[in-house]
């Protein structure tokens, strides 16, 4: 399995967009802003489109869902909270739940409800790589400070991530702040303060805290 990282901006805005693929069948992980940087590649090297994972509702990250679905005609999955918490709308547009894997030709897809950045967002297990769109960043975790955001929410996440994620899991977050993606859970366990604080009052009081520069502020 390959995993291609397409760095797609929408002027301050910088994303991170995935292709998995093996034997010439691919799905896209939050597709945004840059449909032929995309598509060029799904026909330059022959792969054809089967399904679009997209994380949560935000429009960095589901920009383009609806113009891959139309064009490939292919279904586009998100998590059933999500989508009615935020009346998520979208073409061919079906729902996952927590743990209920999903096949999709040779692939197989175990979703995840990480809530905490938004109510339904879902990081993505396929073959020890973990999509995990803006709940968990090589260098931090997701803000929560936004409609249906919870610190507490993001707490648990982590926590089951930690617990029930294998360590040499590569985790491809939808923005980077510093670090390349692709780094494994024992890289994270030494690296991402986040998976340092187990105490539950300390990592929501160090999320929110008032005095960070930005909220993009990690360290």
């Amino acid at each position: 399995m390959e995993v291609k990282t397409f760095r797609v901006s929408n002027f301050s805005i910088i994303n991170q967009c995935y292709l998995i693929y093996k034997n010439d069948i691919g799905i896209l992980v939050d597709p945004a802003w840059d449909y032929n940087l995309i598509n060029n590649f799904l026909v330059d090297n022959q792969i054809g489109l089967k399904c679009i994972l997209l994380t949560h509702s935000h429009q960095d990250h589901t920009n383009l869902a609806q113009e891959f679905s139309k064009k490939h005609n292919v279904p586009v999955f998100m998590s059933a909270i999500e989508i009615e918490d935020y009346e998520f709308d979208c073409l061919n547009l079906k729902a996952v739940d927590h743990l209920k894997e999903i096949t999709i030709a040779t692939f197989r897809i175990i979703p995840i409800l990480t809530p905490g950045h938004t109510s339904g967002s879902v990081c993505y297990l396929i073959d020890k790589h973990l999509f995990s769109g803006d709940t968990i960043f090589i260098e931090g975790v997701g803000i929560c400070i936004d409609k249906g955001s919870d610190p507490n929410q993001m707490y648990d996440s982590v926590q089951f991530i930690k617990k029930h994620i294998p360590k040499k899991t590569l985790f491809w977050p939808g923005h980077s702040f510093g670090q390349s993606p692709g780094k494994n859970l024992d890289f994270l366990l030494m690296n991402n303060i986040y998976f340092q604080l187990d105490n539950r009052e300390h990592f929501v009081n160090f999320r929110m805290r008032k005095n960070s520069p930005n909220p993009f502020k990690f360290t």
